[in-house]
């Protein structure tokens, strides 16, 4: 179980408002470090399922190579700086197709991007051209403040 520490020297939020927190549809900001050693930021929507932050990636993204030269990332998920959590975890990359688009379904109902949109056209043309990778982050630990 993925440990909940506190971030800024209040006491740790508790699973509960943890969860209910990260089920919000909130962007992960991913802090990764680039082959070259560059840190790269970027917001991404995410699943957070079995004490994991699951991901879609595009395979020849920045975000992708990133991952599979330097697989520790650090992130945060926050509302406006008031309140959030971040943490680091370990990123890996998952082969199951079929997973990958239970998660992309999810995330698209999530965050408001309805069947038929242009987005989740995108995303569903890109998944069935191979062009998607489902990353799953492993925390070490979570660390709230605000909540």
């Amino acid at each position: 179980m993925v440990r909940i520490i506190p971030a800024m020297g209040e006491p740790p939020a508790t699973r509960a408002t943890v969860e209910h927190f990260l089920a919000a549809p909130r962007l992960l900001h991913l802090g990764v470090t680039e082959p070259d050693g560059t840190p790269l930021v970027h917001p991404v929507w995410y699943t957070w399922a079995d004490e994991q932050f699951l991901l879609h990636l595009g395979a020849a993204s920045r975000k992708h190579r990133a991952l599979t030269t330097q697989p520790v990332v650090y992130f945060t998920i926050d509302d406006a700086g008031l309140i959030g959590v971040r943490g680091k975890a370990t990123a890996t990359i998952d082969s199951d197709r079929d997973r990958l688009r239970e998660v992309l379904q999810a995330q698209c109902r999530r965050y408001a991007r309805p069947e038929g949109s242009d987005t989740y056209r995108l995303v569903f043309d890109l998944l069935e051209s191979g062009g998607l990778l489902l990353a799953a982050l492993t925390p070490h630990y979570l660390a709230t403040w605000g909540l």
